[in-house]
């Protein structure tokens, strides 16, 4: 490959917006313009297709001659960049914790997320829980967590606990099953 064909390949790139071949290839890899490296990328899939277009063993001087180098360019330019993101996946070194872990280093205790091991329907229960709580009047949030507890088996042990009536925590756990329906009005998939 000579420097005078890979500028030649530069020069066919650059003119005719034939750089969109390169743009379709990173969409085609699903990389972002908006992804931090895409300028880097675009630049490393410029000089694929230089050194693509110096190798081409026919000449490029019809419109179907250009297809065809165009149509050989987008498969080369997308395996080789796809071979270097490979190799750049490879050299990432990614660092595992565990909840159940005794020590973490000082400097990544908060990269653990506590809620990390839950299942997905325990997580969707917290998340409907917590927008509950959220929407919930302040006797409404009173019964929620009293009710939650476990060590009261009745509303009349909650309204004894309480100093009300029964029907006062009747009253608030019908304005919390209210809540609780508007909710999954909203949000359907939620519970």
């Amino acid at each position: 490959m000579t420097t005078k064909k890979t500028q030649d390949g530069f020069d066919f790139l650059y003119t005719d917006k034939r750089t969109q071949l390169v743009h379709g290839v990173l969409k085609s890899l699903g990389i972002s313009v908006s992804r931090d490296d895409y300028g880097d990328l675009f630049q490393e899939g410029c000089l694929i297709f230089a050194q693509v277009f110096a190798d081409y063993p026919e000449p490029v001087t019809t419109a179907m001659e250009q297809r065809r180098l165009m149509s050989y360019a987008f498969r080369k330019v997308r395996w080789r960049l796809l071979d270097l993101l490979r190799h750049q996946q490879r050299g990432v070194e990614a660092s595992q914790y565990s909840l159940d872990q005794d020590e973490l280093p000082p400097e990544n205790r908060d990269l653990v997320d506590p809620r990390a091991q839950l299942s997905f329907d325990q997580l969707d229960n917290d998340d409907f829980f917590a927008e509950l709580w959220i929407r919930s009047s302040k006797q409404g949030r009173r019964y929620l967590q009293l009710a939650l507890q476990d060590q009261f088996d009745s509303d009349a042990a909650i309204a004894k606990h309480c100093g009300v009536s029964r029907q006062a925590v009747h009253q608030w756990k019908q304005q919390l099953i209210t809540t609780a329906r508007r909710l999954q009005k909203d949000w359907p998939d939620m519970v």
